[in-house]
């Protein structure tokens, strides 16, 4: 990421971690084998979606697709980096100062995309738990 853009970002209330996660894209994309696949719009009019791979009610992996401000980046990078190896149950008690704190810093103002991004997770374990689940197959046509 370019110099200037992290010294803004620094400068708006991002913490360094934070700031290397937007930079890395962390966690940016669609999981190619997912069992399920969760969105939710924010009242800002942002947009987040999440995948989770889950095995045996431990979630092993997790991504996230987004339309919105370097605040969601940031607070979804945190999230689904911080849900890996954790059980539903624990991903699902996850709230906005657990991102936060795992992230460093953000700003008050972004509060809301630490919100947006713990809803769109607790939607998603409640699709994974109704069966509502919008999975896919991976590449050899395993469903997990």
């Amino acid at each position: 990421m370019e110099k200037d853009r992290s010294e803004l970002l620094r400068d708006l209330g991002y913490s360094d971690k934070a700031i290397r996660f937007i930079a890395e894209d962390r966690n940016f994309g669609r999981l190619p084998v997912f069992a399920v696949r969760a969105s939710h719009q924010g009242q800002c009019g942002d947009m987040l979606r999440i995948y989770l791979d889950v095995e045996n009610g431990v979630i092993r992996e997790a991504s996230f697709e987004h339309v919105g401000c370097t605040g969601l980046q940031a607070s979804a990078a945190g999230l689904t980096t911080m849900v890996r190896g954790m059980t539903l149950e624990e991903a699902e008690r996850l709230d906005v100062p657990d991102i936060v704190v795992f992230l460093g810093k953000i700003p008050d103002a972004k509060l809301d995309c630490a919100q947006l991004a713990r809803d769109t997770l607790r939607k998603a374990v409640r699709e994974l738990r109704s069966g509502a689940a919008s999975g896919d197959r991976g590449p050899e046509g395993n469903a997990r």
